[in-house]
């Protein structure tokens, strides 16, 4: 085999891989989220609200590729659960922060304990070590 074919292999290897990862990150959202009063967007709008400590409705908009009314209503219910709360900006009170209330930072966590510890571990260990090689490369 020539090393065309094999380049051609590893790319195939690659996609099929990455597919495979992109679909059992969806079905672990699914899982996370079963049950719970909020969509999948709203799960991952949690997320993020946690691991950015907030964001403005504009970033929001521009992460999940929405209009910023979209934004509005995505927010909405999550305020409504009392997971989130909109904190103006004092120097322009135009600029909306959404940021996690106290119950939500608990109810992130919460959903995170439906799995093993060591089970957590893993994955934080393995996805660490994708995105270090992923950083390598781009």
């Amino acid at each position: 085999m020539g090393i065309y074919e094999n380049q051609m292999k590893n790319v195939e290897m690659i996609l099929r891989e990455m597919l495979e990862i992109q679909q059992k990150s969806k079905l672990f959202i699914e899982l996370i989220s079963a049950g719970e009063p909020f969509s999948q967007n709203q799960l991952v709008l949690l997320l993020q609200l946690k691991l950015n400590r907030g964001m403005k409705a504009t970033e929001i908009a521009e992460f999940f590729q929405v209009t910023p009314g979209a934004v509005t209503s995505m927010c909405d219910k999550l305020e409504k659960l009392g997971l989130v709360q909109r904190v103006r900006e004092s120097a322009d009170r135009r600029v909306v922060h959404m940021v996690l209330t106290d119950h939500g930072d608990k109810k992130v966590n919460e959903l995170f304990l439906k799995f093993p510890q060591e089970k957590l571990v893993g994955m934080a260990k393995t996805l660490s070590e994708v995105n270090q090689l992923m950083s390598s490369i781009f």
